[in-house]
Parts: C-alpha cells; sequence; structure tokens
C-alpha cells in the first residue's frame, strides 16, 4: 500500500484515536491517603476536606447546573440533598432521601445524575436566579455549600460540556476509524 504525500494511513488513524482515548480518559486516584495528615482538625463541613469545589451555572437553554463533587461513602446506599436557601430559609430542591421531600415547585422539572468518577449535577430546567443565593449539597451525611452572586453567575462553558460527554465522541470516532481502514483497502 503506497501514501502519498501527507495523506494518513488508517493505522496511524486508529493509533491516534487510542493514543487520545487514553490521554483523556479519567484517572481515579485514591487520595484518601492524607485523610490522617489533620484528624485534629476534621470537620465534615470543611472545604478543604474536598479537592473540587461546587459549581453553579446557567446553560443556553435556561437550566441552571449544579455539580456537587462530594465522595459518597461505599459503605450503603448513596443518599443526596440538593436545596438553596435565600435569606432563612432553606428551600429542598430533590433528594433521594427517604422521607423528604423537594418543594413541589421543582418536584417535575430538575433531576440529578450521578458524575464519574464521583458526585453529582443537579439540572433545574427552564430555572433563572432572582436573586442571591445559596445553594446547599449532601451527599452520604456530608456537605458543601456555596453562595452565588446574581450578578455573577456564569454561562456554563461548551468546553465543559464537551469534556463530559467525550466518551460518546470517542465511541464514534472508532467506528469511524474502522470505515476509514476498510475504504483505504
Amino acid at each position: 500500500m503506497r501514501l502519498l504525500t501527507g495523506q494518513i494511513s488508517a493505522v496511524n488513524f486508529v493509533v491516534w484515536n487510542v493514543v487520545l482515548a487514553a490521554l483523556i480518559s479519567p484517572v481515579f486516584c485514591d487520595d484518601n491517603d492524607d485523610d490522617d495528615d489533620n484528624d485534629d482538625n476534621d470537620n465534615d463541613n470543611d472545604d478543604n476536606d474536598h479537592d473540587d469545589d461546587m459549581t453553579v451555572c446557567q446553560e443556553e437553554d435556561n437550566d441552571l447546573r449544579v455539580t456537587c463533587p462530594l465522595r459518597p461513602t461505599p459503605d450503603y446506599h448513596t443518599q443526596y440533598e440538593f436545596s438553596m436557601s435565600r435569606g432563612s430559609k432553606e428551600i429542598i430542591i430533590n433528594t433521594n432521601v427517604s422521607g423528604t421531600m423537594p418543594e413541589p415547585t421543582f418536584r417535575h422539572n430538575t433531576y440529578v445524575e450521578e458524575l464519574q468518577p464521583y458526585g453529582f449535577k443537579l439540572t433545574m430546567m427552564r430555572f433563572t436566579l432572582t436573586e442571591n443565593t445559596t445553594f446547599m449539597c449532601k451527599v452520604s451525611k456530608e456537605e458543601k455549600r456555596v453562595f452565588v452572586d446574581l450578578d455573577s453567575l456564569q454561562p456554563c462553558s461548551a468546553i465543559s460540556l464537551f469534556l463530559q460527554s467525550y466518551p460518546w465522541l470517542l465511541t464514534l470516532l472508532l467506528p469511524l476509524a474502522i470505515i476509514q481502514l476498510l475504504e483505504d483497502l
């Protein structure tokens, strides 16, 4: 098989797809080794216990997205609860905790997805903030919170949407590489 100058062989294309998949696949790291370093300062509500921060952003279709990067406890069913507070009133948005009900206005227009390798994402469909709000998430009895200033609410970036969907893109690239290989034969 003779290649023209500048033409990429299908084999090289497949190799580059495999390398790309290996480079952008999530790495599962157990960083619990350093948990014993600060035993005197353990606090379930301490935001420094976790690597990631909770985020809130507005999507183009006016859905509000809230990510909660808490790690669930592996020894029992993972319970989560998303809520928000405006002033002194806390409103439950979405939960799977038995016996706890979300506010009726959020019952049918919110959903929660589990993130990999850990965490949860709340989507509030067609929801726009009207005032400064604190969002809270609780996972396996741990809690995180983030204050959102109405004037500083960020739009969700297209790159973050791309990175969330990259496993699907890789599954599409592999058949394309195979088709390219078959056409070159």
